[in-house]
C-alpha cells in the first residue's frame, strides 16, 4: 500500500518537473541527448541527476533521500508521470497551458523577449534569451546544435531556480525510457489531476 510518506515525497519532487517545464523552450523533434543535470531550487538546495531528451519526451532521474525518483514528461501527450521506483508506483498529471509552457520563447509577446547574444555553455554554442512576464524573469541558454535549453534560470518573487546540463552525449536515447515500466501501480492523489 502506498502511504502518506510516499505522497509527501512525490510532492517534493514536483518542483523539479515544474522547473523543467519552465526552463524548456524551443522544442525540436530532432533533439536527442542525455546528460548529467543539476537543479537548484529557490531555497538554494541542489539536486543532481540525469536527463534524457528525445523529441518531445523528457526523462529525469534523481536521487532523493536515498531513493530513486523518475519524472517522465510526455509533451507529445500533454502528460507527466512521476515514478516512485522503490514503491513501483507512479503519479500521472495532465499538463496545462500556463507560463510553464515549454514553447515559452515562441509563444511570448515579442516585447517581453530579449535576445542577449551568444555564449558557450559546456562546449555548446548557445543563444541567451530572456523572457519577462508578470514579475518573473526566465533566462535560457538554448543550444544551437541541440535546439534545446541546456542551462536556465528563473527569477520570481519566490526566489531563483536554475538548471544546467553537463557532460552532454548526443543520440542513443531509447524510446523505452519514456514509458511507465510494467508492474507499476498508479497512485491517486487528491488535487493533483
Amino acid at each position: 500500500m502506498i502511504g502518506r510518506f510516499c505522497v509527501k515525497r512525490a510532492g517534493k519532487i514536483l518542483f523539479a518537473a515544474a522547473l523543467v517545464l519552465v526552463l524548456s523552450a524551443a522544442l525540436a523533434a530532432a533533439a536527442e541527448f542525455s546528460a548529467e543535470m543539476v537543479i537548484k531550487g529557490p531555497d538554494g538546495q541542489a539536486m543532481n541527476g540525469k536527463v534524457f531528451v528525445k523529441g518531445q519526451k523528457i526523462r529525469q532521474e534523481m536521487q532523493q533521500n536515498g531513493e530513486t525518483v523518475v519524472t517522465i514528461l510526455r509533451l507529445d501527450r500533454r502528460l507527466s508521470w512521476i515514478l516512485l521506483v522503490d514503491e513501483k508506483a507512479y503519479l500521472e498529471m495532465k499538463m496545462r497551458e500556463s507560463s510553464e509552457d515549454p514553447s515559452l520563447v515562441e509563444k511570448a509577446d515579442p516585447a517581453k523577449v530579449r535576445r542577449l547574444g551568444k555564449e558557450t555553455v559546456n562546449g555548446f554554442l548557445c543563444e541567451k534569451v530572456q523572457v519577462t512576464d508578470n514579475g518573473t524573469v526566465v533566462t535560457q541558454w538554448i543550444s544551437e546544435e541541440l535546439a534545446w535549453p541546456i542551462k536556465g534560470e528563473v527569477k520570481s518573487p519566490k526566489g531563483i531556480s536554475s538548471h544546467e546540463y553537463r557532460n552532454i552525449r548526443k543520440g542513443g536515447v531509447s524510446d523505452s525510457l519514456f514509458e511507465i515500466p510494467q508492474g507499476f501501480q498508479k497512485m491517486a492523489v487528491p488535487g493533483m489531476q
